[in-house]
């Protein structure tokens, strides 16, 4: 029974390395210690007992049992005491501390009945697509990609009428799941956000639900250190303009470099550059924009034939900008017209934990920007904080992982923005602690070291005070903070 608690919370750190084996080793070899499951830890996202899980608890449940059963077993019928002895506290010994190779074991033992599963999953989304025939469109980028999906659910089409796979369902058996449970003959509109952590699986997504409009972000850092490199994350990204048929649009944000540079090569499909750099050559692009605490209101021209219309809406932020450009770019493509457009606008509301303002306690704002940080997203953030008006501004941050090479660098560059932006910046957890540290020495800001998020909020409790804004960037998840 103590091995089957101990499987459990070793299978949450694998769900939440996305069943991904060779990354749940690595990160079971790196710290044995931590590998042995013997403490229960805190979880900000806990175990979800899908179908998958249950297979591979009791899976490894099992083998398990059959491991200080079997082998001592024969050792008993065959020779007795002492081998049989021996080979039990032997083999107990390995499972004990083999805990994370048991549930591989498992999973690839499950393998078969897994893949049969996920077959019969994607055959029914196929016909189920094909039956619907929707306007596809996906979008990919190294970060973006979730507030623009949501900005172009808002503004491509009426409520009811356009759908956007939840959340980050961005797998293939994600975007299954939302067309299986979802997706109905009133969608006019499918919007398909597309996650990769190697080459070919955006392609893989491209060619299952066939998109005519495809969206690329941005092309950055974001996850170098499964990438490998950053070539590889740049032709990753372009897929999902690489894979597009002919007389598809390709909608590119031409304020990041290296997707500038794809949108100046692409010629196999219509391009509809957008962003805020004139040198860019955008063709969806605004002007006059203006920011508060109550969100943007901007002017947008769209240069192909100088439609131009005023909106606000209440996302904040220059990357907010791009979100709504292009999901007027894409609002556009598939036939709404501008004053529709405008409409919609004032019913953007910001992605869950992404620039997310909201209120504490009394005279007290919380700005959230705790999913998923990069380098330029965390910098926006810091630009939203410092706009701010405050009496006190306090930054909150585990800093950023999966970087690979330029972690440190990265992670140090955010510590000096940091520490001159905020009065107090704690540091959560250890990963990137010496790099945030270092950066932020000899600035502003007051700096606070913590192991976990709850030893933050037991600091903030003892200086926040009315006049305060706190900005929580970057949340690690439970296997990352110690």
């Amino acid at each position: 029974m103590w091995q089957v608690v101990r499987l459990r919370r070793a299978l949450h750190v694998f769900q939440l390395e996305g069943y991904k084996r060779r990354r749940f080793l690595q990160w079971a070899r790196a710290d044995r210690a931590r590998a042995l499951f013997v403490r229960a830890h805190p979880q900000k996202k806990p175990l979800v007992m899908t179908g998958r899980a249950w297979r591979l608890l009791i899976t490894s449940a099992v083998l398990c049992l059959a491991g200080v059963l079997v082998l001592p077993g024969i050792m008993h019928i065959a020779w007795g005491f002492p081998l049989d002895l021996g080979s039990w506290a032997v083999m107990s010994a390995l499972l004990f501390l083999g805990v994370p190779e048991v549930l591989v074991v498992a999973d690839s033992v499950m393998s078969p009945i897994q893949r049969a599963i996920n077959e019969r999953y994607l055959r029914r989304a196929a016909t189920t697509l094909q039956e619907l025939s929707p306007t596809v469109v996906a979008i990919t980028g190294s970060f973006g990609k979730t507030s623009t999906k949501f900005a172009i659910e808002t503004l491509a089409g009426e409520p009811g009428t356009i759908l956007a796979t939840p959340s980050s369902y961005n797998t293939p058996l994600g975007v299954c799941r939302a067309i299986n449970e979802r997706l109905g003959p009133a969608h006019r509109v499918f919007v398909v956000e597309m996650g990769a952590y190697g080459e070919g699986e955006i392609a893989e997504l491209m060619g299952f639900v066939r998109p005519s409009i495809g969206v690329l972000t941005a092309v950055g850092p974001a996850h170098l250190e499964r990438f490998g490199s950053m070539d590889a994350i740049r032709r990753a990204k372009y897929e999902v303009v690489r894979d597009l048929p002919s007389g598809g649009t390709a909608v590119m944000s031409v304020d990041d470099q290296i997707v500038r540079a794809l949108a100046d090569d692409t010629t196999h499909v219509a391009v509809v550059r957008y962003g805020l750099d004139a040198d860019g050559r955008p063709d969806v692009t605004a002007r006059d924009v203006t920011f508060g605490s109550d969100g943007t209101t901007m002017t947008i021209l769209d240069q192909r034939d100088g439609t131009q219309v005023r909106l606000s809406t209440p996302l904040l932020g220059s990357h907010a900008v791009g979100h709504v450009l292009a999901g007027f770019a894409v609002a556009r493509a598939v036939g709404r017209t501008k004053e529709e457009i405008a409409r919609a606008a004032s019913r953007l509301r910001p992605v869950e934990h992404r620039l997310q303002l909201m209120d504490g306690a009394p005279g007290i704002t919380i700005i959230d920007d705790a999913y998923n940080s990069n380098p330029d997203g965390a910098a926006a953030a810091l630009a939203v904080l410092e706009a701010m008006p405050a009496d006190r501004r306090i930054v909150v941050t585990p800093g950023m992982i999966e970087l690979g090479e330029l972690q440190y660098d990265e992670n140090r560059r955010f510590g000096e923005l940091a520490g001159g932006v905020a009065d107090t910046l704690i540091v959560v957890a250890r990963v990137n602690r010496d790099a945030i540290v270092e950066g932020a020495g000899g600035k502003r800001a007051k700096v606070i070291t913590v192991d976990s998020l709850d030893e933050a909020q037991v600091h903030l409790r003892d200086f926040l005070r009315p006049g305060s804004v706190v900005l929580f960037e970057n949340d690690l998840p439970d296997q990352y903070e110690s």
